[in-house]
């Protein structure tokens, strides 16, 4: 009875390793991980066959995955014409059986340990966790969503690694330095050469993230001005026509003849800007003589007069006084969010209005305003890794629609976003429509994963449920190595480490003992 309270405990301890309770706490949340990732070593030295190491990490992880995963029980809310009950039914049993499917490659780790030799255990995990974390970033379009390295979301001298080798490599490192109880207190292994590794890395990413943070802190920002608006729009309202005027008022608030670019939240625009021209001239009015406009919108295409038919995209326009000057159609939509994948087995339609599927756009370019390059992302693109080049930019943007996520998922998004703009090097300009006054809806994150203090918060005290705030742009850094490699290093790394494993090392084992 005491080793399943415990076990439950652990599980429990283990979704308090992310956002937001990671951001308030990080210290203990880096202790939560480290009992949960030597917790999962015991039970696979503990177990006596792949299947029982499979099913005792499976429930341990699904118990910490149900916790962090939550917040995806508020979509389910805004399916329309279903009873209450069947709601709920749905939600919970979606919430099971997507963290069931997560944790599947958490096991596949497992039994990869289980099948190594006992004294190469401790390294494999390390790799095989970081590997399998890849792999479901990468597998059925990915969802590399609360990766084990987002532990340290708010720990900008560790966050620096990011950019030499990105957040597979940094959940290796995480792993290995973090399991040394495994070795310390259960194996009581004080000399085991994994200590010293585990030691030189944590003095390797302290100093490297040091003196990155040293390097940089005297490049001064760019001349040029952002304003940020969530106006906090309730997602039923979203293409209500009245949010026109509640942009208006909020763009042309105190000091708005000074900015470069303002930047509104994905879908904020109730009209396709590119079919119609009145539209435009709306939105070109908003601007000064100077300024662009960054609008979320959908956008309407290859009618078909015969079948009636038509896509739809979720896109992002950049406008000024001449009208849109730049449009991009999302590359990486959500799977039941914005489509339905196997939608002929799949009884239930999409969150997102509407019952048509989005289409998907061809690619992503940059856009240039003045003396400023910027890449779009839009929404759940910023949480993919090592997709996007962005060499040669001066700042990603990632409007997004959070309305939809629970409150924990605001800060995972947010927190996944910061790794961005750390690998590549770059500032990330992010703005949601979630209502997160003062807290993540609006913000710019320097190219060193720090958020940047706003110079003028022009409507936190004038309205309730609005934020409106300037930024100045932060400059970009130099080219980092992630930023020219991406997760190829690692992955390679990744093979290599296996191939040693299930060839050379069983060779040298079967050498020794033919010697002997």
């Amino acid at each position: 009875m005491k080793n399943k309270l415990f076990f439950f405990i652990v599980g429990l301890l283990g979704g308090f390793v992310y956002p937001p309770f990671n951001m308030m706490y990080p210290i203990v949340s880096v202790l939560c991980l480290s009992l949960y990732l030597s917790y999962l070593l015991y039970l696979i030295d503990k177990s006596r066959s792949a299947r029982q190491a499979f099913w005792k990490m499976f429930w341990l992880s699904e118990i910490s995955y149900i916790l962090a995963f939550s917040w995806i029980l508020k979509p389910f809310y805004f399916l329309e014409n279903m009873p209450s009950i069947l709601v709920q039914f749905l939600s919970y049993t979606c919430l099971f059986l997507l963290t069931a499917f997560l944790t599947l490659f958490i096991e596949f780790s497992g039994i990869v340990v289980f099948k190594t030799k006992p004294k190469y255990r401790y390294f494999m995990f390390a790799v095989s966790v970081a590997f399998f974390e890849w792999v479901r970033g990468w597998i059925f379009t990915g969802l590399p969503w609360n990766p084990i390295a987002l532990v340290w979301a708010d720990v900008p001298v560790v966050l620096q690694s990011l950019s030499l080798f990105g957040p597979y490599a940094l959940t290796f490192m995480t792993v290995f330095v973090l399991s040394l109880p495994y070795l310390l207190l259960y194996k009581k292994d004080w000399k085991n050469y994994n200590v010293l590794g585990a030691v030189c890395l944590c003095l390797f990413v302290v100093c490297f993230g040091g003196w990155r943070i040293h390097k940089y802190s005297d490049i001064r920002d760019n001349d040029f001005k952002l304003r940020l608006i969530d106006a906090n729009i309730p997602q039923h309202l979203v293409y209500n026509r009245n949010v026109v005027d509640v942009y208006e008022k909020l763009i042309k608030l105190d000091g708005w003849k000074d900015i470069d670019l303002f930047v509104l939240p994905e879908t904020s625009s109730p009209y396709d800007l590119t079919n119609n021209g009145y539209y435009q001239m709306i939105y070109s009015n908003f601007n000064n003589d100077k300024s662009s406009l960054v609008v979320g919108f959908n956008r309407y295409d290859n009618f078909d007069e015969v079948s009636e038919d038509y896509d739809v995209y979720n896109s992002f326009a950049v406008l000024n006084r001449d009208g849109v000057q730049y449009v991009y159609d999302k590359k990486h939509l959500v799977p039941f969010g914005e489509y339905i994948p196997f939608k002929r087995f799949i009884p239930f339609k999409k969150f997102t209005a509407g019952v048509k599927d989005f289409s998907k756009g061809e690619k992503r370019e940059a856009f240039i305003i003045g003396e400023q390059k910027f890449l779009p992302l839009i929404c759940y693109e910023v949480i993919f890794s090592g997709l996007f080049i962005a060499d040669g930019i001066d700042a990603l943007i990632n409007i997004s629609n959070d309305a939809w996520f629970g409150e924990s998922g605001k800060y995972q998004h947010f927190a996944l976003s910061k790794f961005r703009a750390v690998e590549e090097g770059v500032s990330l300009i992010r703005v949601s429509n979630d209502g997160a006054v003062g807290g993540k809806a609006v913000s710019v994150v320097s190219p060193l994963g720090f958020e940047r203090d706003a110079i003028n918060a022009v409507l936190e005290e004038k309205f309730s449920g609005y934020a409106v705030k300037d930024f100045v742009l932060p400059a970009r850094v130099s080219a980092t190595l992630f930023s020219k490699f991406g997760n190829f290093p690692f992955i390679i790394f990744c093979f290599i480490v296996f191939v040693l494993q299930f060839r050379l090392w069983q060779y040298l084992d079967f050498t020794k003992k033919k010697q002997k």
